[in-house]
């Protein structure tokens, strides 16, 4: 048997949205984590999924997994590639009738409908791209707020494990110099996008409307890199 993965769980949006009768929600919420019976159970199996789920035999390729919650069942996919169990449909079980669940996957699939399409892809790469930006966001701001409290002191962090960064706060005659640099260079050698440093920059700047900011090609104490982009703050 399989052990547990690290798989995503995550339903369609058309699943979402016609099948479970929710809204789609703004950019900044994960699919897969919404609070709901069906989500919560293939949070459950996704781990170790397809394993303990049968097939859907209506469908002979790809091959499609059955998800049971209540009386209703769902049709799960496991995306090896990106490493998501997907939820693509679920319905009330009616043996017989031409609403059952099963007949349902199977018309879905016949009018290709049933996988994720490309506005699924996208929406998550669009949600990993916000959760990346906060997360970034959250360890610079706080590695200024620790080079706030310990004034003179040169704080340095891996932004996300990967982006080198340091901070130096200083006062004299009633102002503060709020200093920041950024390498250009991830700690795997490769390049930091400027559109990342950019963004980085920016919510430094919204933390702190007051302060003036500049580009800078010095730093303040010590050797500064030629791959290092420093902004500086007077407030």
């Amino acid at each position: 048997m399989a052990g547990p993965t690290n798989r995503r769980a995550r339903p369609t949006i058309r699943c979402l949205t016609e099948d479970l009768g929710l809204e789609l929600p703004e950019l900044d919420v994960n699919l897969g984590e919404i609070d709901h019976p069906w989500l919560d159970e293939l949070r459950r199996a996704a781990p170790t999924s397809p394993s303990g789920q049968k097939r859907v035999l209506a469908i002979d390729r790809p091959l499609i997994y059955r998800l049971r919650v209540s009386s209703s069942r769902g049709a799960t996919w496991v995306d090896e590639g990106y490493g998501i169990v997907w939820l693509c449909a679920a319905r009330r079980r009616e043996e017989g009738s031409d609403d059952d669940a099963f007949a349902w996957f199977a018309d879905l699939h016949a009018r290709g409908a049933l996988l994720p399409s490309g506005d699924d892809r996208l929406r998550d790469l669009a949600e990993t791209a916000i959760r990346l930006r906060r997360g970034l966001t959250a360890e610079l701001l706080q590695l200024v707020d620790d080079a706030i409290s310990q004034q003179g002191s040169e704080m340095t962090a891996d932004l996300g494990g990967h982006i080198p960064c340091r901070v130096l706060v200083q006062s004299g005659g009633g102002v503060d110099e709020i200093w920041c640099a950024l390498s250009t260079r991830g700690r795997d050698g490769r390049h930091v996008r400027d559109q990342v440093r950019d963004i980085l920059f920016a919510e430094l700047e919204n933390r702190f409307p007051d302060a003036i900011f500049e580009v800078r090609s010095d730093w303040p104490v010590g050797r500064l890199e030629w791959w290092e982009v420093v902004r500086m703050g007077l407030r």
